[in-house]
């Protein structure tokens, strides 16, 4: 087998994300409970309440603490099927168990790279890398700080190249 026909190796996200995952989530779900708390409070002091907004409110409060419950196998499915790979004429990325999504980046395409990084994502010392096309941005949802500075100097490296072949 020739070096480009070989297989290259899927990476996998740093296992601490899935605790970031799972805080946004818990963070989320506790914001939208509380929200329905306080339009409750607000809709029964102005006189608004009806039997109306009774279901639809409870029907969100479950919905949430539903999504809340769920949220452990959520994240280690998202976990398990997040990955990507660097490789010398693309990066590719890989989501999805059951509705699976693989896209492939080629270096030539890429306007530029850059790195996010939320208080969640920097309380862990994770760093998102963002790569932009003309069509739409393409997440690594989390890498440690290191990792992801290395990464995103490859890429740009190699996106520089690409253009000097073209």
């Amino acid at each position: 087998m020739t070096q480009s026909s070989t297989v290259r190796p899927w990476r996998s996200l740093p296992e601490s994300v899935r605790r970031v995952w799972l805080l946004r989530s818990l963070i989320m779900d506790l914001c939208v409970i509380a929200a329905c708390g306080m339009t409750a409070v607000v809709c029964h002091i102005v006189g608004w309440w009806s039997w109306c907004h009774t279901l639809v409110l409870t029907s969100i409060v479950v919905l949430a603490m539903l999504e809340l419950a769920t949220q452990p196998l959520q994240t280690r499915y998202a976990y398990r099927f997040s990955r990507y790979s660097i490789g010398e004429h693309d990066v590719m990325l890989h989501r999805g168990w059951l509705l699976r999504t693989t896209t492939t980046i080629p270096y030539n395409r890429v306007q530029h790279v850059e790195t996010k990084q939320g208080p969640l994502l920097r309380r862990f010392g994770l760093t998102a890398v963002e790569i932009h096309t003309a069509v739409g941005e393409h997440e690594i949802p989390a890498l440690e700080n290191a990792q992801a500075a290395a990464i995103v100097e490859q890429i740009s490296a190699r996106v520089l190249a690409s253009r000097d072949d073209v």
